[in-house]
């Protein structure tokens, strides 16, 4: 049993709360590549183990999602 009770994916908002950033960067991280947002039926989320990798936490494996802004 996963024991982990923090989020496996974050919303934006969610995001900018874990990374402590500014929305206004979190999109200038995707523009630059530096997170890939994935899509999930209508929603925009960012991998949990993506923003762990951001913070030096762990590394993250290579999505095969295609961000949503291309």
């Amino acid at each position: 049993m996963d024991t982990d009770s923090r989020p496996a994916a974050f919303t934006v908002k969610g995001l900018q709360t874990y990374l402590s950033l500014s929305r206004t960067t979190i999109y200038r991280m995707i523009k630059s590549n530096e997170i890939t947002p994935v899509r999930v039926g209508g929603r925009v989320l960012f991998r949990r183990a993506d923003a762990d990798a951001l913070l030096g936490l762990k590394p993250a494996t290579q999505s095969s999602a295609r961000s949503v802004f291309d």
